[in-house]
């Protein structure tokens, strides 16, 4: 992940996306700042949000069966579903937190969460004296799941005549998946052709937290 400006005085963020039996993973530059649809799955009721600043997601929302609610911040954690409504700084480490299909663990500036069979590690990171969130989705394989983070592994094959031609668009970007933050070579990609649809499907207009 990086910082660009683009001509409408908007910032990308370079995104990491694995990808399965190649030597370098593809990345690709996300326009913010903008309110997105991260992931996506009706069939198990599982919905997050996040706010993609310059740096990387100032919040995250996540909503499982109209019941359990996850409010993370770069300030703090606030989980509720009726009867508990907990809050977790990032400096602290409570014991494990489980109800239902629901687990939470903070450990170390992450906090790793399971809904259903959907697991994601939120990591809390700091850069420039700016302090981020950033999501390491882990989904389950042949996963169904729409939004930015809906594909957590691709395939590629670079054909004589694409359109993208991969051996010109090597950079590198940061893998904020990882607490160390490792510098990786990647093969940078149109999110065009990560993101199949309209760019207006992945945007949320309604107020993510209040």
């Amino acid at each position: 992940m990086q910082r660009f400006l683009s001509s409408s005085c908007l910032f990308s963020v370079r995104f990491l996306i694995s990808s399965t039996g190649q030597l370098k993973p593809l990345c690709y530059d996300q326009p913010a700042p903008f309110k997105y649809r991260m992931l996506i799955d009706p069939s198990s009721g599982f919905f997050m949000n996040g706010e993609l600043v310059s740096n990387g997601f100032r919040r995250i929302l996540i909503q499982f069966k109209d019941k359990y609610y996850l409010k993370l911040s770069t300030h703090n954690i606030r989980y509720y579903d009726g009867l508990n409504d907990l809050t977790f700084l990032w400096e602290q480490e409570p014991p494990e937190f489980q109800i239902d299909s629901v687990s939470m663990i903070l450990k170390d500036n992450e906090m790793d969460v399971t809904m259903g069979t959907i697991r994601v590690v939120f990591l809390l990171h700091k850069e420039n004296g700016e302090f981020f969130l950033w999501p390491d989705v882990k989904l389950p394989p042949n996963a169904d799941i729409k939004g930015i983070f809906g594909k957590a592994n691709l395939q590629y094959e670079e054909l004589p005549g694409s359109l993208i031609n991969l051996g010109d668009k090597q950079v590198n970007a940061t893998d904020y998946r990882r607490s160390s933050a490792p510098v990786l070579g990647c093969w940078l990609v149109p999110y065009e052709s990560v993101l199949p649809g309209e760019f207006s499907n992945f945007i949320l207009v309604l107020k993510l937290l209040h």
